[in-house]
């Protein structure tokens, strides 16, 4: 049998989920069947790293108000973005990144409204399990993701449409993610991996030694992710 775990943690729909499930029981072709093995090696190996990624006390939401002052504009300038990075696990770790220019803040609006359709709720709320997702905690991790992949304003926007959840992974954390996946292969191999699966950078350090499997993922992700958008659109997600 398939491990339900590996299911459970990956980046798939509910409804995709049970179409997989269906494979898995032997209720459709056996090229799905055959799909579903290969994902399940893949989601096996990267669910099992990826679980520090979300652990944690939760987080007191600031408010928009606070974190913005806490950014707010020197004099001729055009400021500093401010967010709440993880720390010693309390996300009380404040870290600010200089907003570059008028245009790159409207990307980062951009990404901010990209956050807000993709998790519309923890958008609502500020917070995304123990994460703080408020506006300028979203603003600094999409900056922060330009910083760590060495991405221009467009490619980093396009990344978080291909998924929006690095925009919930503490910065730091997923800067240790992509430092490791660099040293198990080299920056070509690991950013390849990270715009075909950005949900990879969940996995942690210890993925490392476990590219191999990363990049069957990250090649299984690309492929299936327009049947996945087809079946959320179709059911109505």
């Amino acid at each position: 049998g398939f491990p339900g775990v590996a299911f459970a943690s990956t980046p798939f729909s509910p409804q995709l989920r049970a179409a997989l499930i269906l494979a898995m029981r032997g209720q459709s072709s056996p090229l799905a069947r055959v799909l579903v093995g290969l994902l399940c090696c893949a989601a096996v190996r990267l669910a099992t790293l990826s679980c520090n990624a979300f652990t944690g006390p939760v987080a007191t939401p600031r408010g928009a108000a606070q974190l913005t002052r806490l950014g707010a504009e020197k004099e001729g300038s055009l400021g500093m973005c401010t967010g709440r990075c993880r720390g010693d696990g309390n996300w009380t770790e404040l870290k600010s990144m200089p907003i570059l220019s008028a245009e790159e803040e409207k990307f980062a609006q951009q990404a901010w409204e990209v956050f807000q359709e993709a998790f519309p709720a923890a958008a609502k709320n500020g917070i995304f399990l123990d994460t703080p997702v408020e506006e300028q905690d979203v603003k600094y991790r999409w900056r922060r993701l330009k910083t760590t992949f060495k991405l221009n304003d467009q490619e980093a926007l396009d990344l978080v449409k291909t998924e929006a959840t690095p925009l919930v992974v503490d910065s730091d954390f997923v800067q240790g993610t992509f430092d490791a996946m660099v040293r198990g292969s080299d920056y070509e191999r690991a950013i390849d991996v990270i715009k075909r699966n950005p949900n990879v950078v969940t996995a942690g350090e210890g993925i490392e030694k476990n590219m191999g499997a990363a990049e069957l993922a990250g090649r299984f992700m690309e492929v299936t992710r327009p049947v996945n958008k087809l079946i959320q659109f179709v059911l109505g997600r």
